[in-house]
């Protein structure tokens, strides 16, 4: 076993960690089950045919990609989850999506093999963010899912080393489409789709390379994979530090993008509304493609969840209006007060900050009708550098188990399971996932 593909090979430091980003997605998986448009997508799920396994938060009858979709929807279904800084995709919704649909298969014996599965996903899908950078019109979660979920079902299912990668290349077919940004651009709910549909296909190569279905095997640096002409070998995706310590945790249900104006904006508004004494806000973020989409100015295009989430303007103008922005601000009647979309009038956002392609600081700005102007600057909340301690992530998660439904939990129980996982064995998985169900 190589390093960062095991439970067992990364640091005890990483480990902890890991179980806090668990944690994390389920906690926001089980509010997921209540957020726009999910109830659709898990009816037309179910439309696909039957099977053995129960997705977590559902009651649901389905086979094990069919599953795997089903939890990486739930987990991405309010934008709520992780973000890797630096490789700037969403690792739970893949790699715990994918590894605990395939561990409920009980192909193999324990909770380990799904931690395992869950550290390869990490790994291989961050790491993949990084080296293939940001490319026009990709996300890359979603354009590059496929192949970590392959890798994250092959690992939890025990497969050899060029089983693995035969599963990876099966799943080349669905990489890298230069068209998922599309649905941001578009307002569509089918963000909250796609890493679901890399999911389903990742774990469906893992299964068919476990029967001795050969993918291509110059799936990484052929003249057409993914890092076509690099020298890179599959084993080098999994050398260095283990990618899981670059993964932020989301203080606010909205695009990474647009968290350090939040985090600027709340130091500067205060608790309760006064929108009467604010001339105007203006929000300085950095230059480039990533933050253009949530630099624009606020429009409600008919899907206003969306709008609201990929809109600086929109949740500022929340923040001021309301005193507030959270899970609650998208749960209620708060996407139709007229008090936010008339204060989201009142910000502008300019992107004339230094250009970068990961996560920076984000400055703000507000005129007072007294004159007075008062400004903030705020790195981005949640990053490793700026990390959510146990109390804040506890506070998140028991908030989502709220919106379940789901007053039998709690965050201090979410983490019971979790730390239970790596000495749990088949019996006692079972018994541990049917308390999330």
């Amino acid at each position: 076993m190589y390093a960062n593909h095991s439970w067992r090979t990364i640091k005890p430091a990483d480990r902890v960690y890991l179980e806090l980003v668990i944690c994390d997605a389920l906690g926001i998986a089980a509010a997921g089950v209540k957020a726009p448009g999910i109830r659709e997508m898990l009816d037309g799920i179910s439309d696909l045919g039957g099977g053995d396994i129960r997705p977590i938060w559902t009651d649901l009858r389905v086979n094990a990609p069919a599953a795997g979709m089903v939890l990486s929807i739930l987990i991405h279904a309010w934008d709520f989850d992780d973000t890797h800084d630096d490789a700037v995709v969403h690792t739970a919704s893949v790699a715990v999506a994918s590894s605990f649909a395939v561990a409920q298969l009980g192909l193999r014996d324990g909770g380990e093999c799904l931690l395992d599965g869950i550290v390869s996903g990490v790994q291989v899908l961050s790491r993949l963010a990084r080296l293939v950078g940001p490319r026009d019109g990709v996300i890359r979660t979603a354009g590059l899912g496929a192949i970590a979920a392959a890798v994250a079902a092959a690992t939890t299912l025990g497969l050899s080393r060029e089983a693995t990668q035969s599963a990876a290349g099966l799943a080349l077919t669905s990489s890298l489409a230069p068209y998922t940004r599309q649905a941001v651009v578009d307002g569509s709910l089918a963000k909250r789709l796609q890493p679901g549909l890399a999911v389903q296909t990742g774990i469906t190569a893992a299964l068919l390379a476990r029967r001795g279905v050969v993918g291509p095997s110059d799936w990484l640096t052929g003249r057409y994979g993914i890092l076509p002409g690099s020298e890179l070998t599959f084993n080098d995706l999994f050398t260095g530090e283990f990618e899981g310590g670059g993964i932020a945790l989301k203080p606010y249900p909205a695009c990474r993008f647009t968290h350090a104006a939040l985090a600027a904006a709340e130091k500067l508004l205060p608790a309760e509304p006064a929108p009467k004494t604010i001339e105007r806000i203006t929000v300085h973020v950095p230059a480039g493609d990533a933050y253009a989409l949530v630099s624009r100015s606020y429009e409600d295009r008919g899907s206003p969840i969306i709008d609201a989430q990929f809109s600086i303007s929109w949740q500022v103008a929340a923040i001021a209006a309301t005193g507030a922005y959270g899970l609650a601000t998208l749960r209620g009647r708060d996407l139709a007060d007229s008090r936010i979309s008339e204060m989201a009038h009142r910000v502008t956002v300019l992107q004339d900050l230094p250009a970068a392609d990961v996560m920076s600081d984000a400055v703000v700005e507000v005129a007072l009708t007294s004159g007075e102007v008062l400004s903030h600057r705020a790195p981005m909340p949640g990053s490793p550098a700026h990390p959510l301690d146990w109390d804040a992530l506890a506070m998140k998660i028991n908030s989502c188990l709220i919106v379940a439904g789901r007053n039998d939990l709690d965050s201090d129980r979410i983490l019971s399971i979790v730390q239970q996982l790596a000495t749990a064995d088949s019996a006692k998985l079972s018994i541990l996932i049917a308390g999330l169900t």
